[in-house]
């Protein structure tokens, strides 16, 4: 080794990793040693003692995760980055918790990895996740955006900054704010769920922030607002663009603060919550519903959901996982034929695990035996093509009869009720689902049935 260069542990059995690694890391002025397993590690450590170990999780002979754990205890100061192909939220809270520098996802980002290993070398101590507990069940998948996901999950759980989660309807952003509350130091407080477009706008501050009494009409006693229920612990603000105008003001002034002030009051509360903000559209930019300084106080953290196109090859776990909880309700145990999963991976899932989830629901309704194969499939999808043929109908034999206005305006009319109708019956009457499933907020919708459906 030549002196004064900091010297790197590369622990992986893979000729290839070890190779592309090295050639970086000793072009950036690094020196590197090689190790195909956990026991020629231990050797060269103790030879001649690393200023970093990158090691892979899954080993001949070995584990990353015990290798990680011996080399805290003999080698104390000497950071360790973990390396896998097979992450998940687990191993990422398990490797903070055990005290790892950093954690990478396979296949290597090696710019990335090298800037983790220039602050390694540098002391620059990263803050990590200190948390414990099992991967949560709704969040499944190995895939490189998983692995983001995760990561910055870990990272996010460790931190009081604010997080925005943004990404498609259907892609678990509360599962995502579910799990940063579950392995941070907040995980005994409250986890306070607000949906912002399902509160009518004149009540929104109040439900926000309290009310005292006689605050307004109906406002016969004081009450706390969401704000003071998650003392302690997390505010999930779902769909935080449709806060209105006069909300935002007042939730910039509380992020600001941390001290809310109950409509009608004149004396502040102070309240220690963190908040978690969501959203499934763009909020800065053209056409954006939440003001700029709103949005850039929320983005401490940003964290964004895939969809299921952005990562097919997560689907057979994730119709696994779902379907052990639909097994669970329904009180038999349920599998997918061949046939039935190429179906199933040939679908672009728009409304993604939400709708996968709902499909397989239907289709293990329509299969008895328990055994979901391609017709019960096609039995679930030929009962949503019999009611769209149905409405389809009645709006061609509507635009067959003289009215005014262009054929437009006139099929927007006559498919609004029907529509709303059947996504309402759907959905039994949950205007939250209904308003997702149809790409609006609960309020629109709300409006909507008030004005076609009385």
């Amino acid at each position: 080794m030549i002196a004064n260069l900091p010297l790197v542990l590369i622990v992986d059995d893979d000729a290839a990793v070890c190779w592309a690694l090295r050639q970086v890391l000793t072009q950036d002025g690094f020196a590197v040693d090689v190790a195909a397993t956990s026991a020629i590690a231990r050797r060269l450590a103790r030879r001649r003692r690393p200023d970093l170990v990158i090691t892979d999780l899954r080993m001949p002979g070995g584990d990353g995760m015990d290798l990680l754990t011996t080399f805290r205890r003999d080698l104390p100061g000497v950071p360790v980055v973990l390396t896998t192909a097979y992450g998940s939220l687990a191993v990422a809270v398990q490797a903070g918790e055990r005290g790892a520098f950093g954690y990478l996802p396979k296949p290597l980002d090696l710019d990335r990895t090298l800037e983790l290993a220039r602050r390694a070398c540098g002391r620059q101590r990263l803050a990590i996740a200190v948390a414990a507990g099992d991967e949560h069940p709704g969040l499944v998948g190995s895939s490189a955006p998983m692995q983001e996901v995760y990561r910055r999950i870990a990272a996010a759980a460790a931190s009081e900054v604010p997080v925005l989660i943004h990404g498609p309807s259907g892609t678990g952003k509360e599962l995502v704010a579910r799990s940063i509350h579950r392995f941070s130091r907040r995980s005994d407080g409250p986890f306070v769920a607000v949906n912002c477009g399902a509160i009518p706008a004149a009540l929104v501050e109040s439900e926000l922030f309290g009310h005292v009494a006689g605050a307004f009409t109906g406002a016969a006693t004081a009450r706390a607002g969401r704000c003071q229920a998650a003392g302690g612990g997390v505010l999930f603000l779902d769909e935080v663009g449709d806060l209105p105008p006069a909300a935002q003001v007042s939730l910039l002034r509380f992020l600001d603060h941390h001290r809310v002030l109950p409509v009608g009051g004149s004396a502040e509360i102070a309240v220690d919550v963190r908040v978690i903000a969501a959203s499934n559209r763009a909020l800065s930019g053209a056409g954006a519903t939440l003001r700029g300084d709103l949005f850039y106080r929320l983005r401490g953290v940003t964290i964004a959901t895939p969809a299921i196109s952005e990562r097919p090859e997560d689907l057979p776990s994730l119709i696994s996982a779902l379907l052990v909880g639909i097994a669970r309700r329904l009180g038999r145990t349920i599998s997918v034929t061949t046939d039935a999963m190429a179906v199933l991976e040939a679908h672009a899932w728009p409304g993604n695990v939400r709708e996968l989830k709902h499909r397989l629901e239907e289709a293990a309704i329509f299969a008895p035996g328990g055994v979901i194969a391609q017709e019960h499939l096609d039995s679930a999808q030929a009962e949503e093509g019999r009611d769209l043929a149905a409405l389809v109908g009645a709006m061609t034999r509507e635009l067959m009869v003289s009215a005014p206005g262009t054929i437009h305006e006139r099929c927007l009319q006559r498919a609004r009720v029907p529509l709303l109708e059947q996504v309402l019956a759907h959905t039994k009457g949950n205007y939250l689902q209904a308003g997702e499933l149809l790409g609006i907020n609960r309020v629109t919708l709300k409006r909507w049935t008030d004005q076609e459906l009385g």
